[in-house]
């Protein structure tokens, strides 16, 4: 990676973001996307930069109206609960202060950084709480007439199995012995569920008698499934080879897929049209700020170009 260098990549309300700063939110920012830099076409990397740059631009406007307007928000507990929660991410102690200095960061310093993102966000939140009016029961009507298909529920199954796995190498076919385990089941020798407990080779479900409990098609492989679709409900299936093992399948219950009434979902549905409320309140309230800033943001593409994410 191309070394680190100085410079002033943008200017606003006549403080500095240099490049280094620059750097170290693009690292973040990566982390945070699960991006790789070598990755992205230069398209990307260009509009990755500008991305992060208006965002840091954005924390020193919010950071110096907020200081302007002379409000206090008691955000001390919540920033607190949050370092706590970072520092319990690593099993040795030792190794915190170390990601940190990486970072160039000490714990206090990252503490600091918490404590202001947390004002940040309360501050934004309750100077946009003015454009956001309450969601109504028509709007979550209107919503639900329009996109309701987008919240199909899909078809569900309840099912047990007997595993045998492919793992055992010198049992290369275990088909016949998934046959032998059937005829016992027909023959009512023991239930299914006690020859799962005491064949199956999927630990989790053996237990249980087999049970999988309740799924959807997503959760399974497609072989499974495509076996199971085939079954009348309560019959036991003929061994089913998938790429994982052979199993004997049997169908306990089936809900075929709906549409959740508007009952069902129309918390869910508020919620949503009043989180998207918000985040529109807050790009106007950025927006906003933007108008009235007594000079323009200074912009400079030459040092912008050159950043790279911090190592």
């Amino acid at each position: 990676m191309p070394e680190q260098g100085g410079g002033v990549a943008a200017e606003v309300l006549g403080q500095s973001i240099t490049r280094h700063e620059l750097e170290e939110a693009l690292r973040e920012h990566l982390w945070r996307h699960n991006a790789v830099w070598s990755s992205l076409s230069a398209e990307e990397r260009h509009q990755t930069r500008r991305r992060v740059l208006e965002n840091l631009i954005d924390s020193r406007i919010v950071g110096a109206s907020r200081g302007s307007s002379g409000g206090t928000v008691a955000v001390g507990a919540a920033s607190k609960l949050e370092s706590e929660r970072l520092r319990r991410q690593f099993a040795d102690p030792a190794e915190f202060p170390a990601r940190l200095a990486a970072q160039h960061l000490t714990p206090k310093a990252m503490d600091a950084q918490i404590f202001v993102a947390h004002l940040d966000e309360a501050w934004i939140a309750g100077q946009s709480q003015r454009y956001i009016k309450p969601v109504t029961s028509e709007e979550v009507r209107a919503w639900y007439d329009e996109f309701s298909h987008t919240l199909l529920i899909p078809q569900a199954c309840h099912a047990a199995h007997i595993f045998l796995s492919r793992h055992e190498k010198t049992k290369p076919d275990r088909g016949a012995e998934m046959q032998d385990i059937r005829r016992q089941l027909l023959a009512k020798k023991k239930t299914f569920a006690q020859l799962a407990r005491e064949y199956s080779e999927d630990e989790r479900s053996k237990l249980l008698g087999g049970d999988l409990g309740w799924f959807t098609q997503e959760r399974m492989p497609a072989d499974f499934m495509a076996a199971l679709q085939k079954l009348p409900l309560g019959q036991v299936s003929e061994p089913v080879q998938t790429k994982l093992g052979w199993h004997l399948i049997i169908l306990m219950d089936r809900h075929p897929p709906r549409l959740p009434a508007l009952a069902e979902v129309q918390g869910e549905i508020a919620a949503f049209l009043t989180s998207r409320r918000r985040a529109e309140a807050v790009n106007r309230l950025i927006a906003e700020l933007r108008r009235h800033l007594p000079q323009p943001v200074s912009y400079h593409a030459e040092v912008i170009d050159r950043a790279e994410p911090a190592p």
